[in-house]
């Protein structure tokens, strides 16, 4: 069984107490009623009564029991018995005679008790009227007259007060009014602007009412200070207002704390903890009276598990500033922190364990180290923890650095309680019985330089090894400084409020940047914009006031700018210097130096400048949130700060269409993101007419669709009014989106228009559409523009070159790259419609469909026609051998349909200057000139082909299986790859199809079909003859091997043909062929036509043998 079931904490103290709903008669069982509880409740019994003072405030840290004494003086005023003879029950008879001389008692008081918070102080105090009207039995008539009343004005309030107090001053025997949080509702006041007028008036009317009545603010610092960001003058009246209070000063003593930690914690078991031996040894240690040690003996028995050095401790340590907000001792108490009371008692079992000084060490140490640092504890928290470095780093003894960790906090936090690390008291803080063994830890902690002994105090401290004094090294910085914005301009404070309302309505992210700015200027203003990333706005927070008036007018005319005064810049700008002023120590180069050996200093600064920076931090969303803004030339003091965001991204962005997808509808996309757009486009620029583009399933790119053009109704899968995409009909957002891009492009007709213009115009106000969703948008746009314009696509050369349609690359491009890409919308006067009739009959005609009649529709299948001839068509140059000037025109007319990059200029400028160079042709003529010109171009192919093929005929004329078998036996026979695949191809022949041809001219020429050429063309016909010729030997030695094989001699199909010549050089050099056998009679005829022509030329003998041998050279010169 763990400690955790032997003790607890009273439930009183498990949290803050609330005067407005923790009364009740159990509450005073067990109040410790101190001596600083009665000190304060006998000063305020005495001054009513003997000085007739009604107005009083009590002042004391947090956590130190103020809102307690509250409700013990409700108690004791209080109109039920029971719980005034509980509350009278709690406190001395001292007190209770001063009490029946002072106040008046017979049926009690009417108690108001009012909670201070982030409401009207007004509404609150009413509220609680209310509700001691209601609960006082005396008054429920007055609560019914009263509870439809509406107070609005601290006026008004204070005008019903009095009226009410005198109504009940027969049924009451006085009004008992507590505001509890008291310096809530001044921090209220503050932040609206608003003066004291409400506790000014107040005192007045308290003093001068018949009617018994009781004021007590509790607070916890002096009304100046809750002002302190509006001026000293503004101070000082605050102040004098305060003294029309009667301040009673709250502050527990060491001696109190242990007593109410002693009330504080429970004992279940009922353990004995009387003659504790941890007890006896720090009660011997102490010096002082000993009627307190007596008094001490008991509370610190009652505190075990504690050590008693702990309890003694606590008090002390919460005064400090760093314990402060931590709301007092029983917080700590209360605690599951790591190293915490609560842990302690949960890990041990040991019915003697105590929560020691170590243990002590350790929470604030993990817990609190980063608020003690930046604290006036810093130096000498950041040299104590230094000295425990070095002892671990030394390999001091463990029980030596629980000895160090103890004479630590005695020198910290010792003073107030009269503790100081005498031997004696260092041998009650550990467990050690042998002033021997400590004299050798001491020993060695003194070698390990961690601590000293100092006479005059006789007793151990830590050895502070700092040389560097942080806090005047920072006072020194802050006013060198001065009143100069150096500080200001290098925190460079910069923070996004991101426009949360608007973005749930639109679907579209946006946020403004949040600046701190010394004083607001015209150059700053131009500055700030030119500086804009992705914000849309800046909220400015000034810390040198302006005219409201002149920030109401200025954000009128300049939307984007969202300025506000800083109601606490005094803060913000020491808060500022003061960082500033750390960071400027390190940077110094000779501090800079010395604090990098420090580990003491280099600590506390460490410390110091976490805390400022988190102070200074604090300090500026304050300014931000308590501010009054203006934007839009109105002023908000109620909305939050993303309130005010969303309202201004309404009226700027006042056109943005609702899209509400995360995954597209952003400026950064991500890898994801980029993929499905890319999937979208496609789907977009080949799928329109299918169901949700075609996509299935539910992959990124349908909730793009859904999101973006579905729901929205841009596309529709079904034609309506002849069309898939739609820029009219929509919302009135979708439409002013496609009609601005319309007008736009409708203002650069016959010019190119970039498609990042377009971009441009969407991304500002009023349209704002985000990087992500504008590509969508864009192509959606041209979908619905169909054949009004040309598309034009940045070239290599720089140039937009004029493009068919756009593909797949160039929806991509509008991803990444719309400034590569441009359209044109296209106007023509009535001469050019005509022109353009004729071409689009005639492209009609071309391509066996339906032209629409504009310009991109007629070009686009003519500049396609052109681009689909075969590649060394493209390049040729001979077409009409009889004729340059008709063979010039027809490259000329070629060439300029596959160079165009703009239709218009092609159909409508250059064309007709090509085809009616004189200015002689009407157009009918002129489109004869084309047609003719794309007739020879589209035969050109063919006409290769069926020359080639005339001879392939020629030299094999055999058909059906004869030739197969020719084919097969070559295909099986020779060694050449090349011959193979001649051979191969040979036998697809009679297929019908040409694609044999052109697969034979490839292998012929050993050039794929994109690299053919008309050099390469013209050799086709005579490598056709070199693998005929092989072929055909083949073939002759195939039949003649199996003729000798059989003894049956087959007729030769060919027959080898030799011609053996001298060359200049002497050399012999044959010539041969395998030729057909002809027609022997068709032969002769042409034998002797050949003759006759020799015969008449005169020729003689060795004349005409030298004409013979030339020409029959020439045919078998291939095969030499």
């Amino acid at each position: 069984m763990t400690l955790i079931n032997q003790y607890s904490i009273a439930t009183r103290q498990q949290r803050s107490t609330r005067i407005d709903s923790d009364l009740n008669s159990d509450f005073f069982k067990g109040l410790v009623y101190h001596g600083t509880a009665q000190s304060a409740l006998e000063t305020l019994f005495r001054q009513y009564s003997q000085v007739g003072l009604r107005a009083y405030t009590l002042t004391g840290p947090y956590g130190s029991g103020k809102s307690t004494i509250a409700l013990l003086l409700t108690g004791l005023l209080h109109h039920d018995n029971d719980m005034r003879h509980a509350a009278l029950d709690t406190i001395n008879q001292e007190s209770k005679d001063l009490l029946e001389e002072s106040i008046p008692y017979s049926s009690g008081w009417l108690q108001i008790r009012s909670v201070g918070g982030v409401n009207n102080p007004v509404d609150t105090f009413w509220n609680a009227t209310l509700e001691a009207l209601q609960s006082h039995p005396n008054t429920t008539k007055v609560y019914k007259k009263y509870a439809k009343v509406e107070i609005k004005t601290e006026s008004t309030l204070i005008d019903i007060w009095e009226k009410l107090f005198k109504e009940v001053s027969d049924l009451v025997d006085g009004v008992l009014l507590l505001a509890d949080e008291m310096g809530k509702s001044l921090e209220f006041i503050n932040k609206n602007r608003g003066e004291l007028h409400l506790f000014q008036d107040l005192a007045e009317v308290l003093g001068r009412i018949k009617t018994p009545v009781i004021f007590l603010g509790l607070l916890h610092q002096a009304f100046g200070e809750y002002a302190k960001d509006r001026g000293t003058k503004l101070q000082e009246e605050w102040g004098k207002i305060q003294g029309r209070y009667n301040d009673i000063l709250y502050n527990v003593s060491t001696d109190e704390t242990v007593a109410l930690i002693a009330k504080s914690i429970v004992n279940i078991e009922s353990v004995d903890n009387r003659e504790d031996e941890h007890v006896s040894k720090v009660l011997n240690a102490l010096t002082g009276k000993s009627e307190r040690k007596k008094q001490l003996k008991q509370r610190l028995e009652q505190s075990v598990p504690l050590h008693p050095l702990t309890t003694l401790l606590l008090g002390p340590i919460s005064k400090r500033r760093f314990s402060q907000n931590e709301r007092s001792t029983f917080s700590f108490l209360n605690s599951h922190e790591q190293h915490s009371f609560q842990m302690f008692l949960k890990q041990n079992a040991n019915k003697n364990a105590r929560y020691t000084l170590e243990n002590l060490w350790n929470y604030l140490e993990t817990n609190l180290e980063h608020a003690i640092l930046g604290s006036p504890d810093g130096h000498a928290w950041a040299a104590a923890t230094e000295s425990i470095r070095q002892a671990r780093k030394k390999q001091v003894p463990e029980k030596a650095i629980e000895i160090l960790k103890s004479i630590a906090l005695l020198t910290l936090f010792g003073r107030p309680a009269n503790l100081s690390a005498t031997e004696d008291m260092l041998l009650a803080a550990s467990d050690i019985d042998d002033k021997k063994e400590l004299d050798e830890y001491l020993t060695t902690l003194k070698e390990a330089s961690c601590i000293i002994y100092r006479k005059h105090l006789s007793s151990w401290v830590v050895f502070e090894g700092s040389d560097l004094d942080i806090p005047s090294l920072i006072e020194e910085k802050i006013e060198q400084l001065g009143s100069s914005d150096e500080a200001i301009n290098h925190i460079e404070f910069s923070k996004q409020i991101i426009a949360k309302g608007y973005y749930h309505k639109i679907g579209t992210l946006r946020w403004a940047e949040q600046s701190l700015v010394q004083r607001f200027e015209q150059e700053q203003k131009t500055q700030i914009v030119a500086n804009r990333k992705e914000e849309f706005a800046n909220m400015l927070l000034l810390l040198e006031a302006q005219d409201q008036a002149d920030l109401r007018e200025y954000t009128k005319n300049n939307s984007t700018l969202i300025l506000a005064n800083a109601n606490n810049s005094e803060d913000i700008i020491a808060l500022a210097k003061e960082v500033y002023a750390l960071e400027l120590i390190k940077a110094d180069k000779e501090i800079g130096r010395i604090l990098q050996h420090d580990n003491v200093a280099q600590k506390e600064y460490q410390g110091r400048y976490i805390n400022a920076e988190i102070a200074l931090s604090n300090a500026i969303d304050e300014g931000f949130n308590n501010a009054t803004w203006f934007y839009c030339g109105i002023s908000s003091t109620t909305e939050t700060l993303s309130e005010i965001v969303s309202t201004t991204a309404s009226r700027i962005f006042n056109q943005t269409p609702v899209i509400k997808n995360e995954l597209v509808n952003r400026n950064k996309l991500s890898g994801t993101a980029v993929s499905a757009l890319k999937k979208l486009l496609e789907a977009m620029l080949d799928r329109e007419d299918e169901e949700n583009l075609g996509i299935t399933g539910f992959p990124p790119e349908m909730s793009m669709y859904i999101s973006c053009l579905k729901n929205t109704a841009v596309h529709t899968h079904e034609l309506e009014q002849g069309s898939h995409w739609h820029k009219d009909h929509l919302t009135p957002e979708f439409v002013g989106i496609f009609e601005a891009a319309n007008n736009l492009l409708k203002n650069k007709a016959g010019h190119t228009l970039l498609l990042s213009e377009v971009a441009e115009l969407w991304s500002k106000a009023p349209f704002g559409l985000t990087q992500g969703v504008i590509p969508i948008y864009l192509l959606a746009f041209l979908k619905t523009l169909g054949q009004d314009i040309a598309f034009y696509e940045k070239d290599l050369g720089g140039e937009y070159a004029f493009i068919a349609e756009p593909d797949v690359d160039y929806v991509y491009k509008l991803i990444r790259s719309q400034h590569e890409l441009a359209v044109k919308y296209i106007v023509l006067d009535q001469s050019e419609q005509e022109w353009l009739q004729k071409l689009s009959v005639f492209a009609a005609t071309e391509t066996s469909r339906d032209v629409a009649n504009n310009v991109l529709a007629v070009a686009t299948p003519l500049v396609t026609t052109m681009h689909n001839l075969p590649h060394w068509v493209k390049n040729a140059h001979n077409f009409i051998e009889d004729d340059l000037a008709a063979n010039k025109q027809v490259i000329a007319i070629r060439d300029l349909f596959l160079q165009a990059n703009d239709p218009h200029s092609l159909l409508i400028k250059d064309l007709p200057k090509l085809l009616n160079s004189e200015d002689e042709l009407s157009y009918s003529q002129q489109i004869d000139v084309l047609e003719n010109c794309f007739k020879i171009l589209r035969g050109k192919h063919e006409q290769m082909l069926r020359q080639i093929k005339d001879k392939v005929k020629i030299i094999f004329p055999e058909t059906g299986k004869e030739l197969a078998s020719m084919c097969k036996l070559v295909e099986d026979r020779t060694g050449d790859l090349r011959l193979k695949a001649f051979a191969r191809e040979l036998g697809k022949s009679e297929d019908g199809l040409m694609q044999w041809l052109e697969s034979m001219i490839q292998i012929v020429i050993g050039r794929g079909k994109q690299s053919w050429n008309e050099g390469l063309l013209l050799t086709a016909s005579a490598k056709i003859s070199d693998f005929s010729q092989d072929f055909l030997s083949i073939v002759k030695s195939s039949h003649q091997s199996e003729s000798l094989a059989d003894a049956k001699p087959e007729a030769t199909k060919t027959k080898l043909v030799s011609l053996v010549l001298e060359d200049d050089d002497g050399q012999l050099k044959s010539y041969k062929k395998e030729v057909r056998v002809t027609d022997s009679s068709s032969s002769d005829i042409k034998i002797q036509d050949v003759s006759r022509t020799l015969n008449a030329l005169n020729l003689n003998e060795f004349e005409r043998i030298h004409v013979l041998q030339t020409l029959l050279k020439e045919a078998l010169e291939a095969q030499g």
